[in-house]
């Protein structure tokens, strides 16, 4: 199943550069290339192994920035019409990563630290508070703007539309996933944890299936985000 979602996100990556949506999507390529990548690494180092269960844990951190920018970059196409819109639902998210940093230091305060496991508890409880909190704020960063779209009369491109629902409906599991897969801590369950994560990687493979098949290659006359940069 791991291989099937590792094969899904190259596939996905193939069709942004196929299509040239990096010139306009800089911030969703990098994601792509950034879940390209922790997934090759941690499949090569072996699912159960103690290095990849490493290398998932401290990815994390790098997904608490990837994941505004993507949520920031999925309207820039119509970034002309929902550019002061953008400006103000991105101080909500940046006030919402700042309440989950200061949660979870929070949190780790609690930690025995005289526990010779403390290190990796605080690693962790950090890792996963920064990591749902980071999801929360990017899902309601595109769900404020998708809602005000909604009353006014703008056209949103087919590719606006695609990676709103992709990456809205991302977000939505991983922080289900999240509070889920602390419940099954609780029970100490390895069948139900497993059960799970392929539940949650199926559901991903099916989405980042219909978001290949549904992207399409974006007009010649607008422009890139290298172009953007220089203006």
């Amino acid at each position: 199943m791991e291989i099937a979602g590792i094969a899904a996100s190259a596939l996905l990556l193939c069709r942004v550069l196929a299509l040239r949506l990096y010139r306009v999507y800089l911030f969703i390529t990098l994601a792509c290339v950034v879940d390209l990548l922790f997934g090759g690494v941690e499949l090569w180092l072996g699912e159960k192994s103690q290095a990849s269960s490493r290398i998932s844990l401290y990815s994390r951190f790098i997904y608490v920035f990837v994941y505004p920018m993507v949520a920031w970059d999925v309207f820039e196409e119509i970034k002309a019409q929902v550019g002061k819109l953008r400006r103000l639902a991105i101080g909500r998210l940046i006030s919402g990563l700042f309440f989950a940093v200061v949660f979870g230091l929070v949190m780790t305060a609690f930690i025995d630290t005289n526990d010779t496991n403390s290190e990796s508890a605080v690693v962790v409880t950090l890792a996963l508070v920064l990591w749902a909190g980071a999801t929360t704020a990017s899902f309601a960063f595109l769900f404020t703007i998708y809602r005000v779209l909604r009353t006014q009369p703008i056209v949103r491109p087919n590719n606006t539309n695609v990676w709103m629902y992709y990456y809205g409906l991302s977000f939505l599991a991983e922080v289900l996933y999240c509070f889920l897969w602390l419940a099954t801590q609780t029970t100490r369950s390895d069948t139900l944890e497993d059960a799970l994560a392929i539940l949650f990687i199926a559901f991903g493979i099916l989405l980042t299936g219909w978001c290949i098949f549904k992207l399409r290659a974006v007009a010649s006359d607008l422009p890139s985000a290298s172009e953007n940069a220089r203006l």
